[in-house]
């Protein structure tokens, strides 16, 4: 799905986003009168966190991207159109070009994208002021939440440790994946923007008020909102100059599941590690040529199941599996087990195609017929389908009706969705 942001023109931002940055010799040399400056934090690819020091004398935009793991530093210079818009060029300490910054800030937020020299690859950079992150003796943890709007609304939220809000949101069956930011040190107080069906967002702001409540302010409106429950999170990650590793899980007090992330992870995992630090000792000019990236989100959740799916990025694959955690018994059940027989999922697929046809991006209709619907997620409100991850088009969600969800599911797996 496409998103679309409402930016600030920039003489409006030089009024709003005049942050506290440290600018050195080489950026004062590079500029006039400097009229903005702020620092971002924010990630590159979605979990390789990095830091934007920028600086500006109205036309020209000179700064510094920093990669948090290894502390490699690139300079950045370039202009500002009419719009606001970043064009800036990346540098290395030997001022070799090894990139592109385009993008485009708003008075909280930055949204770019990172071109190689060669613009052979991309990637997408989400970053937030740093006066507006504050996160300090945090645990990152994923939370499942109810808010009574309504039409009830489930969040699946990730909360990361760098100030990142991410998740899926669940209302009446239907599925939109959102970001956000943490606005306290804590990130008990977090925003969020949710694509809605008309083409424009929903603005969430979530205030905790106690362990399991929050106040949730939907476009204005206040809910009540609560915690239904709350998992701790592992990141891994590696990184250096060449590229990076990570993968995000939520901890599941399970054998089963713990054994499942290790065999998908753990072979990937170290031929990814050989191979950035082969890269390094070759001293090779590439930058960023290596990237794996994995998450495990929770889709649905009771008191007695965990409906889960796992993406896998390789650099020359994707790989995606779901599975249901049944809490008390311990019972890992992986799509093949949950089906009642394997022709059913192209049945499943079909309905959720017809579903899908009010799609009217020829492009993404057409590449969902391609791909249709492989996986298929019990919830408590019937089967959820999905299709592969894209890296162009993302994913999406459809929910059958109830009376098709039964047909597909093994009747002996239908109490642990309340069915």
């Amino acid at each position: 799905m496409i998103k679309s942001f409402l930016f600030i023109p920039f003489f409006v931002l030089c009024l709003v986003l005049n942050g506290q940055v440290t600018v050195d010799e080489w950026m004062q040399s590079q500029l006039g009168k400097i009229t903005w400056q702020e620092t971002y934090k924010g990630v590159l690819a979605d979990y390789h966190p990095v830091t934007l020091i920028l600086a500006s004398d109205h036309s020209q935009v000179v700064g510094y991207m920093i990669h948090d793991a290894d502390q490699r530093i690139h300079k950045l210079s370039g202009d500002w159109n009419a719009g606001g818009r970043f064009q800036l060029q990346e540098r290395d300490a030997f001022d070799k070009l090894t990139g592109y910054l385009t993008g485009t800030i708003s008075a909280d937020q930055a949204i770019l994208r990172w071109l190689s020299a060669d613009q052979s690859r991309t990637f997408d950079v989400k970053a937030f002021p740093e006066k507006l992150i504050k996160i300090k003796n945090f645990k990152t943890a994923a939370e499942w939440i109810q808010i009574e709007a309504g039409q009830p609304m489930y969040l699946s939220v990730q909360k990361m440790d760098y100030g990142i809000v991410s998740g899926m949101v669940n209302q009446d069956g239907l599925y939109r994946r959102f970001d956000g930011q943490c606005l306290d040190g804590t990130c008990s107080i977090w925003k969020a923007y949710i694509p809605d069906d008309k083409g424009s967002f929903l603005t969430i702001q979530m205030r905790q008020k106690d362990p399991v409540t929050y106040k949730a302010m939907v476009d204005g409106t206040e809910y009540k909102a609560t915690i239904l429950f709350t998992t701790p999170l592992s990141v891994r990650h590696f990184d250096n100059s060449m590229g990076f590793l990570d993968f995000v899980y939520p901890q599941l007090e399970s054998k089963f599941y713990n054994d499942w992330i290790t065999a998908h992870v753990d072979s990937s995992w170290n031929m990814g590690v050989q191979q950035l630090t082969q890269g390094n000792e070759l001293e090779s000019p590439g930058r960023l040529v290596y990237r794996s990236s994995g998450w495990v989100e929770i889709i649905d959740e009771s008191q007695s199941h965990i409906t889960g799916m796992m993406t896998f990025i390789h650099p020359d694959m994707i790989q995606r599996e779901v599975f249901v955690w049944l809490k008390k018994e311990d019972v890992f059940v992986l799509q093949a087990e949950l089906m009642n027989i394997p022709g059913d999922l192209n049945k499943a697929s079909s309905l959720a195609l017809a579903s899908a046809d009010h799609h009217t991006d020829k492009e993404y209709a057409l590449w969902l017929q391609e791909v249709g619907y492989t996986l298929l997620l019990p919830t408590t409100g019937g089967v959820a389908m999905t299709t592969e991850f894209s890296i162009l088009y993302g994913d999406e969600l459809q929910l059958l009706p109830m009376g098709e969800s039964k047909e597909l599911i093994k009747r002996k797996y239908w109490k642990y969705f309340g069915w």
